[in-house]
């Protein structure tokens, strides 16, 4: 098995065989809805690249691959694109899935739904001067000349195939087909990899409602790949033109998952390009001792203060939103309880610990190492445009009342490790950039770490205190606890763009990077809050693992300077500290 990466060998196979670097065809382009950004055309364009690779070497076998895309990238545009190229090869059958329900839904609207705001597609879609309808489907029709999408979860996918039902998608059925499989968060997608290897587990039964994850993830490798992929054939001696298109943020860290991923891996952008082509929100880690209501007050004010500084810079429509953490979620119950009451009983001397945070600047602390500089600025701008903070705790008030606030655990729900949420509040949460979505906060345990596609979160509060961290087994090292993983996780999410147009500077991308005293940089800034116990130990958890990522950068500078050595004998180097100075002219 080669060590190299599929995407990093394509470029010299494609030249060994003569292939030209492919143009992403006109009938792509036009049918969607969104301009692709550059990364986007090189994930299709490598892909394209593989096929005609494939079609010089006259494959037989099933497609497989992997596009390893960050959050936020638009791996659902790339989806879109691939359902169009395989429309246009003959293919109609195509399913979605996924671990989660939820998940499930929301790209069902990106698909289906030509109402909804993310409707990847154009309002007609035309190829060879044909309109081509996108149809959600239960079963296939082999009569439709339309596309038909069956969206399902691997949990519901696997009941269908082993369980014939009336209008069910089952085994015989699939076997029969040409399908194109999207498989998204396939990260979750490898629990029989990771713990045996390469071994299949056959479970031919059906999956109780209340399957465990891990019982459901087992079901991967011989329901998707060997059943339905291989339509039950170990060896694949005649043309099989199915497909298996997997997408994920992160490939678990297993050497089994990543030497069967090697060879399909196609495409990888990681969360780390991404930052680093200016298309996120910086990352700020806001650390302080803080009680839990001056924390939650103090990020209030924050986001009053972003909305205030697109006022005053008429960006319209700018409205961020705050996402709340707890634990546990009975905890998370209390904390919305506790919000509403601290919200209702609010008044200006709540916000008195201002002066604290400004007095900590003048007396030399380190507000700056605690990321606390974006609160002195906005203490700055209140007393600049002479603000009453009366008027600030209206505003507050208002913008997160009840109404305004979700917490993804409906009223019904009675279960206490499990959170639920309506039909409704998922319509509101996978549109909360809407000019008429009218959410401001959100409190969440886990609900919200994946397959949440959202644009103006700003803030994360992080409500409780604590943490997890171990060590790795093997090799002794300090080893991120679930709860860092899982923040990390958020944070992936909170740090899509939001974009705005500002002067002639692209929507989409960083404009202040090289201004770092220019007060529009809150508009592009993503903050973390956390309790500091004043020894930094989560913080400095979370920050390791950040930077390992890629996601933040470490901005110490080390420099050598070489002294002789009879100077190093001397009793002055050995009890006086060396500075250099740098001298700048103005």
């Amino acid at each position: 098995m080669s060590d190299k990466y599929l995407y990093e060998e394509l470029k010299e196979k494609a030249y060994d065989y003569g292939i030209l670097k492919p143009q992403i065809p006109d009938f792509i382009i036009d049918n969607l809805k969104y301009s692709l950004f550059d990364w986007q055309k090189r994930a299709l364009e490598n892909f394209l690249t593989y096929e005609d690779i494939r079609q010089k070497e006259n494959v037989v076998a099933p497609l497989h691959l992997m596009f390893n895309m960050a959050t936020g990238t638009g791996k659902t545009l790339v989806m879109a694109a691939l359902i169009l190229y395989y429309y246009k090869k003959g293919h109609r059958n195509f399913i979605f899935f996924v671990n989660q329900n939820n998940i499930v839904d929301k790209t069902e609207n990106n698909f289906v739904n030509k109402s909804h705001s993310k409707y990847q597609f154009k309002q007609n879609i035309v190829i060879d001067d044909k309109t081509v309808q996108i149809k959600k489907v239960e079963t296939f029709s082999q009569r439709s000349g339309d596309i038909q999408i069956k969206f399902t979860s691997i949990h519901k996918l696997h009941n269908a195939v082993y369980t014939a039902k009336e209008n069910s998608v089952f085994l015989e059925e699939l076997q029969k087909q040409d399908l194109i499989m999207l498989g998204d968060e396939a990260h979750h997608f490898n629990a029989t990899t990771k713990k045996n290897g390469l071994v299949k587990l056959d479970l031919n039964l059906e999956l109780a409602e209340n399957a465990s994850q891990d019982d459901i993830e087992k079901s991967w490798e011989n329901t998707v790949i060997q059943k339905i992929l291989k339509k039950g054939k170990d060896k694949q001696d005649t043309k099989n033109s199915n497909a298996l298109l997997e997408f994920t943020a992160t490939i678990p860290k297993d050497q089994s998952v990543d030497d069967k991923y090697k060879p399909k891996t196609v495409y990888k952008f990681a969360l780390e390009d991404f930052l680093n082509a200016g298309y996120t929100k910086e990352i700020n880690l806001i650390s302080s001792t803080l009680n839990k209501k001056d924390r939650i007050l103090s990020v209030l004010l924050l986001n009053w203060y972003r909305h205030g500084i697109a006022l005053k810079y008429n960006v319209p429509n700018f409205k961020p939103v705050i996402l709340f953490r707890s634990k546990l979620i009975e905890e998370s119950k209390k904390d919305f309880e506790d919000f509403l009451t601290l919200l209702e009983k609010l008044k200006p001397q709540d916000f008195d610990f201002l002066n604290t945070i400004d007095r900590s600047f003048f007396e030399g602390k380190n507000i700056f190492e605690k990321g606390q500089s974006r609160i002195l600025a906005m203490v700055k701008f209140i007393k600049a445009e002479k603000i009453k903070m009366s008027e600030i705790v209206e505003w507050i008030k208002y913008n997160f009342s009840e109404r305004n606030c979700i917490i993804t655990n409906s009223k019904e729900n009675k279960a206490k490790t499990k959170e639920s949420t309506t039909e409704d509040q998922e319509k509101l949460l996978n549109s909360l950039e809407d000019m008429n979505n009218h959410i401001r906060a959100i409190f969440t345990v886990k609900r919200l770490t994946e397959g949440w596609d959202v644009l103006n979160l700003f803030d994360i509060v992080r409500l409780y205190e604590g943490r997890d961290e171990g060590h790795d087994k093997k090799t002794g090292e300090r080893k991120a606890g679930d709860s860092t993983i899982s923040e990390i996780q958020l944070i992936g999410r909170g740090v899509r763009y939001c974009p705005f147009l500002y002067q002639d500077k692209e929507a989409n991308r960083r404009k202040f990077d090289n201004e770092l005293e220019n007060p529009m940089r809150v508009l592009e800034e993503f903050n973390f809050h956390c309790f500091d116990d004043n020894r930094g130990h989560y913080i400095d958890e979370l920050k390791r693992e950040l930077k390992r990522k890629g996601l933040i950068k470490d901005n110490r500078i080390s420099k050598k300077f070489g002294v002789k050595q009879e100077f190093k004998d001397s009793e002055f180097y050995k009890t006086v500290k060396i500075f250099l100075n740098h001298k700048n002219d103005y």
